[in-house]
């Protein structure tokens, strides 16, 4: 399974169709693009020269056509970028060497290049291959008006105003520059649309990105060895699965297999491998595993580790809505989002449970996606318990219902721990941490909805009716 590139562009507006030179100084925009998959080894940052009316006839990789096309060669060698230059000729054809000249700023440079027919690339001609400090690159990052053309007295060169967005050639050489040999190229989850990309943070691979969704499967059977509960982060209707988990009975009780995609290159399938979890809140868990799936076409190819029910790593793994995993040792990883406490912890109470589920069951769905900072389900109790992650933080608790609410704190060990009673309307704050679980329940003492703070949450409103 290989996961589509993510594309994320940055473009400044100035209007006009793509189109051949029709003067001097025509201006072009810069644009700034990453494609984010979760295996390193195919993510690519691309910088274009192009026009406004050109960004939506993108290619099929997502990029549209431009006047110079510049992509990060970090596969190869650490700061090589192949530039590409849309320019005449002459007699020469795809696969001839030919030389550039490029001037802006008061410096000239000339360099020689293998001519490539554009095909579904959005720029065809000349394509160059330069270090990240090469004379090239530098009038490219600190001229506005750039003069290029191959040498010869075919082809005239042709001069382009480049000055808007100047600061993407920049940004992309810099990024470039800072990621080494098979390095990671991704952008981190603050990072907005004209942010540029840093090295070693992971893609988001959420349902508002690339449509993955937690969903869960349970078919009871009689014999309890027969009995499916299984859980999924994946897109819906397709082989692209991210994130597979299988409870099975083992001699100590129920167990689970939890397997995630990783970069598993140079590795065979059952060789030892390690999954890092990290929440957004920075609390992380190193769990020892397995290499899965290596040459599988279909599926997960990555790692796989076996957990038991009580596990604290699930504090980390259910703990919060947003969750990076990636092989320890390796390049790469992603960010998966959705709701996954709800839906974990209820795959979890399923799998705890496995010999007592009613018969009839079936696909259940995932969470909804659009439940509040802190959300748990109630069937993550029993799961789930407080401890401190070193960063305090108070939280104002509001009765949203129109009934009574209990106030309960589950501490480090499990127990529950009466604090406080809401009428509607109500609300009242404690000092807590995002790594704490509380409970609200109805007078007699029945569980509605479970919260564990995110960072920096300052208020939570209890809205679960009875």
């Amino acid at each position: 399974m290989r996961l589509p590139a993510l594309a994320l562009s940055v473009v400044a507006g100035l209007a006009g169709p793509l189109s051949a030179p029709v003067s001097a100084q025509e201006a072009f925009i810069w644009t700034y693009f990453a494609a984010f998959p979760i295996f390193p080894s195919e993510a690519r940052l691309n910088l274009i020269a192009t026009q406004e009316g050109a960004l939506a006839e993108e290619n099929d990789g997502g990029l549209p056509g431009g006047l110079i096309w510049g992509r990060c060669l970090s596969e190869l060698d650490a700061g090589e970028v192949a530039l590409r230059f849309e320019t005449g000729t002459g007699a020469a054809v795809a696969g001839d060497t030919v030389t550039m000249t490029v001037s802006g700023g008061g410096l000239s440079a000339s360099a020689a290049g293998t001519i490539v027919n554009r095909g579904l690339d959005p720029t065809g001609g000349p394509e160059l291959i330069l270090p990240n400090d090469s004379a090239v690159l530098q009038i490219l990052r600190d001229a506005d008006v750039v003069t290029y053309g191959v040498d010869g007295p075919a082809e005239p060169p042709i001069t382009f105003d480049l000055s808007t967005n100047r600061a993407y050639v920049a940004a992309f050489l810099d990024d470039c520059a800072a990621v080494g040999a098979g390095g990671v190229l991704q952008r981190g989850p603050d990072a907005g649309p004209g942010a540029p990309v840093s090295a070693g943070l992971v893609p988001d691979v959420g349902p508002e990105i690339s449509g993955h969704v937690w969903s869960r499967f349970t078919e009871v059977s009689p014999d309890v060895f027969q009995t499916i509960v299984r859980i999924f982060y994946a897109v819906p209707e397709t082989d692209d699965v991210l994130v597979s988990g299988q409870c099975f009975i083992g001699a100590q009780g129920p167990l689970v297999a939890f397997s995630a995609a990783a970069d598993i290159a140079g590795l065979a399938d059952g060789d030892a491998a390690d999954l890092r979890f990290t929440t957004a809140e920075g609390r992380s868990v190193d769990v020892p595993g397995s290499v899965v799936g290596s040459f599988a076409e279909v599926g997960i190819s990555g790692v796989e580790v076996v957990l038991q029910m009580s596990d604290p790593a699930w504090l980390v793994i259910a703990g919060d809505e947003t969750l990076r995993i990636e092989r320890v040792g390796a390049q790469g990883g992603f960010t998966l989002t959705g709701n996954g406490p709800n839906s974990i912890g209820t795959f979890l109470s399923d799998c705890a449970d496995i010999g007592a589920l009613s018969t009839g069951a079936g696909q259940a769905p995932s969470a909804p996606i659009g439940a509040q900072p802190g959300f748990l389900s109630c069937e993550a109790f029993g799961r789930v318990s407080s401890r401190d992650t070193g960063a305090p933080l108070v939280l104002n608790f509001v009765n949203a219902t129109e009934n009574y609410r209990g106030l309960v704190w589950i501490d480090p060990n499990g127990n529950l721990v009466d604090i406080a009673g809401l009428n509607p309307g109500e609300e009242i704050a404690f000092n807590t941490d995002p790594g704490h679980v509380w409970m609200a329940t109805t007078g007699p003492g029945d569980c509605l909805e479970m919260i564990q703070p995110t960072a920096r949450q300052v208020e939570y409103r209890l809205t679960v009716a009875n």
